[in-house]
């Protein structure tokens, strides 16, 4: 008699498939996946730093492994600002630079002008000067494997589009707080959120 093989679970990715279409390449993340990442925000914002910080970190290893570096650098930065709000400060600086990381290395280099001196400010009003110039040290070590540097990349800070609408305060998917700079905009009226993916329209 042929043994019937166990029913395995699906890979994330296939998962990515039957979701409602988003930007080419880019589905969104899959209904279980952002329910996840909700309870990781609201963790946060309870004051729940390393269950939210551990839970980020989580995130951002699986959403790596699906071929996503993007979402998973930003999973990567919202877990080392967790872990800094807890006061973990070496878990802080670690998590940073792997978002670092995978920003340069995922071809998004353009975003360390934008993260890095937020990483940096955070850390220096919290006193932590050495791990500050740790991470900056960091970020132009990847970048130079790549023959750039910071002053190639362009200005630092948010470079703002005055004609853009207005974003809700949270993703409606996965609650993410939503900074305008931060999102990906595919036009005056239309972003992406972050973390998730999910598309969102800006009021006018």
């Amino acid at each position: 008699m042929f043994r019937r093989r166990p029913r395995r679970r699906p890979p994330l990715w296939g998962r990515f498939r039957r979701r409602p279409p988003g930007p080419p390449g880019r589905p969104p993340l899959p209904p279980e996946t952002q329910k996840a990442l909700a309870q990781a925000h609201v963790l946060m914002a309870e004051g729940q730093f390393v269950a939210a910080a551990q839970a980020f970190a989580r995130l951002s290893d699986e959403v790596k492994e699906e071929g996503l570096p993007g979402r998973a650098a930003n999973l990567a930065l919202q877990a080392a600002r967790a872990y800094l709000a807890a006061d973990s400060v070496e878990a802080a600086v670690q998590w940073a630079t792997t978002g670092i990381g995978l920003f340069v290395r995922g071809g998004r280099a353009g975003r360390v002008n934008v993260v890095l001196p937020k990483i940096t400010s955070a850390l220096r009003n919290k006193g932590h000067e050495a791990e500050a110039v740790q991470v900056e040290q960091e970020a132009k070590r990847l970048l130079d494997e790549l023959g750039l540097s910071l002053d190639e990349l362009g200005p630092r800070g948010p470079q703002m589009a005055e004609t853009r609408g207005t974003l809700p305060a949270q993703c409606t998917s996965c609650g993410a707080p939503l900074v305008p700079h931060d999102v990906e905009w595919h036009d005056n009226r239309t972003a992406e959120c972050p973390y998730c993916g999910s598309i969102l329209k800006a009021a006018s």
